[in-house]
């Protein structure tokens, strides 16, 4: 078996990024120039030439993937003993960390249940229908949630008319009733963990201690909250070390400034920077013309990325007639391009600025016969039957979460009416009990209806049985007796519209039991809690690997941090790309220009843009306009027919030709 090829040596800026010594450090990577590789020598170097032990360095990144490669790739670089204790997480599984240790100065049990974001709209729907009002439960939670982002309380939330007014009280009624049910949301993660820091010195002092050394990997996504741990973590000795590109900065609808690079050189005093602008994805023509719809953005990092895999070829340019006439041409194209250069599928993606893009991309491939993936589609975790499963297990672990159990209490149906949950409910609110333990007594609570009792009974007695079998044996058993017990495979089965759907359902089952033994294997000790939180924190992003044999449909800000041989960016008009929020309401159209270079820099080796003549809107039709980040692109950087290099078209051909020789035998 011939060796393997050793890595290529570090360039002289990432080099220079890699040895820097203490004290802050800011990098800018540009595109493709390799930040995770300087992150993880980084960490090598600090463990293998400062002596620094693993377990006081703290890396930080944004996803649970991120972190696992980073982990992996530090592995071989500094041994797996001198590795061991090394942590790399992310922001939300260190404030676990944090709350789970010292938390109970805030009052905050250990078994806290961890929200997901249909259990925060169902609480936040509760409220609104109890005060009378019609507004939409997605867009209070959104304003609550860049409220935490920004860290601004419900005290302290400004109030400018009617609706500010309504989302201040749901805000406050929110966090009382998370409070009451030991729940937290994401959010919640980040700001009691920085009321912790704040409020109590000797904990602070106890981390910072801990972790002399600080590492932050895409540093542009940072929004206030983050950007205050970071602060309250590193005490000053030691280093603290900041990566990403301002260029990509595309989530300020969740509170991320890219004006973080500009706060940090004022708040870390004396901080160094290095700006990465070797590109190793990319050829030279799609970085350049990626290079001319960023360079129009205002107070950013110059940076003039450059490759060494020469110039490629260049963009494609398709006009279309309208949406459907833009998806065939895409699908005509990939299929000449995968027969001609027997390429995978997954090499191939689409990239849209909305999910409403996606419908004519995918009637065109199922048209062609050819398999695709919707990433962003309805999430594994947002499947009925996993979210059955998951309230089933936070309710065993924190009898508090009222969310949970008014889920699973008729589910399946055990004849306890919503007549019969509202006495239970009031007589807690007069004696200070929880729902559970109203239904406890509720042989005794009047109100609860004669036949409603015996039920209850069984139910809370087959919750103790449940809780001590997860408490107190194998997590597996324990898991296979709650399908047993409770009925829900049938339940599954008799909701389900078809046989097709009621498979789905029990194969979702399975896949949860699988990563409760994945779980249960990886951890030396396993429990409920642990499992729980291991699923709060999985990135719903990575739910499923990107398969082979499809091609890939996804959203631009989903495909941050991916890259694909060959790309189609779609929807490049007026109104799409920049999105008509950005122009309508005036606003400063940086962040779609930062939306289009990062869709622009997946590509590695081809880049086709498109665009529509014509396009549905609210139902009407109408015509449009050319992006105008499409006339930042010099003409000389699009191919034309009679610039193909020579030979390119009958190679093209035979290709095809020969795959379909191949096909037909």
């Amino acid at each position: 078996m011939p060796p393997s090829p050793r890595p290529a040596p570090l360039n002289p800026r990432q080099r220079a990024a890699v040895t820097h010594g203490d004290g802050p450090l800011v990098i800018f990577a540009g595109a493709g120039t390799g930040k995770t590789r300087v992150i993880t020598h980084r960490i090598a170097h600090l463990i293998r030439e400062r002596g620094v032990p693993a377990g006081r360095i703290l890396a930080v990144t944004f996803t649970n993937k991120a972190a696992r490669e980073m982990r992996e790739r530090v592995k071989p670089l500094c041994g797996k003993e001198k590795g061991r204790g090394l942590t790399v997480t992310t922001f939300h599984s260190l404030c676990v960390r944090i709350l789970k240790a010292d938390g109970h100065h805030l009052g905050l049990g250990e078994n806290f249940s961890i929200f997901a974001d249909a259990d925060q709209k169902g609480l936040i729907r509760a409220i609104l229908a109890e005060r009378g009002a019609e507004e939409a439960a997605g867009e209070v939670l959104a304003a609550i949630s860049l409220a935490k982002n920004r860290l601004v309380i419900p005290e302290t939330y400004p109030v400018n008319d009617a609706r500010d007014a309504l989302v201040k009280g749901v805000y406050a009624q929110y966090q009382t009733t998370l409070a009451a049910m030991n729940a937290v949301d994401f959010d919640d993660l980040l700001l009691m963990a920085i009321r912790l820091l704040s409020a109590h010195g000797h904990v602070k002092v106890g981390w910072q201690r801990r972790f002399p050394h600080v590492l932050v990997d895409e540093f542009q996504d940072t929004n206030a909250a983050q950007y205050q741990l970071l602060q309250l973590l590193w005490g000053g000795e030691g280093s603290v070390t900041v990566v990403g590109d301002d260029d990509q900065a595309i989530y300020a609808w969740r509170g991320a400034e890219p004006g973080t690079f500009r706060d940090f050189s004022r708040d870390f005093a004396g901080a160094r920077e290095i700006v990465l602008e070797q590109n190793y994805r990319s050829t030279g023509n799609i970085l350049r013309a990626a290079g001319h719809v960023i360079d129009k953005v205002a107070e950013r990092k110059a940076k003039r990325l450059w490759s060494e895999a020469g110039a490629g070829r260049k963009l494609a340019l398709i006009r279309a007639t309208d949406a459907e006439d833009e998806a065939r041409q895409v699908v005509d194209d990939i299929n000449l391009v995968r027969l001609a250069r027997k390429a995978d599928l997954s090499e191939f993606a689409v990239l849209i600025r909305t999910n409403l893009q996606s419908r004519p991309f995918e009637a065109a491939l199922r048209e062609a016969h050819l398999p695709y993936v919707v990433v962003g589609a309805t999430g594994f975790f947002d499947r009925a039957e996993v979210r059955d499963l998951t309230c089933y297990l936070r309710f065993l672990v924190n009898d508090a979460d009222e969310v949970a159990l008014r889920r699973v209490v008729n589910t399946p149906r055990r004849g306890v009416g919503a007549g019969t949950l509202a006495a239970l409910s009031a007589h807690g609110r007069e004696q200070g009990l929880s729902l559970f333990e109203a239904m406890d007594r509720a042989g005794s609570i009047p109100g609860v209806p004669v036949a409603a009792r015996a039920p209850l009974r069984a139910f809370v007695d087959q919750v103790a049985e449940l809780t001590f079998a997860f408490a107190h044996g194998d997590l597996g058993a324990a898991f296979e007796r709650l399908l047993a017990e409770t009925g829900l495979k049938a339940h599954w089965v008799d909701a389900a519209e078809n046989p097709r759907q009621a498979e789905a359902r029990l194969q979702g089952a399975d896949e949860v039991a699988r990563m409760l033994a994945r779980y249960e294997t990886r951890e030396t000790e396993p429990t409920l809690a642990g499992f729980l939180e291991h699923l709060s924190l999985l990135d719903r992003l990575e739910e499923e690997d990107r398969p082979k044999g499809r091609v890939t449909i996804i959203t631009l800000h989903a495909a941050k941090g991916l890259e694909f041989p060959h790309v189609y960016l779609a929807g490049l008009e007026e109104g799409l790309l920049p999105h008509a929020r950005s122009i309508d309401e005036g606003r400063e159209i940086a962040e779609e220009r930062r939306l289009t270079y990062v869709g622009m820099t997946r590509a590695m080796r081809h880049l086709t843009l498109s665009w529509a003549e014509h396009r549905a809107r609210y139902g009407e039709v109408q015509k449009r306009k050319p992006s105008r980040f499409l006339a930042d692109i010099p003409d000389e950087l699009f191919l034309r027919e009679e610039e193909e290099p020579e030979g390119t078209q009958e190679e093209l051909a035979e290709g095809f030709f020969s795959a379909m020789r191949e096909m037909l035998g």
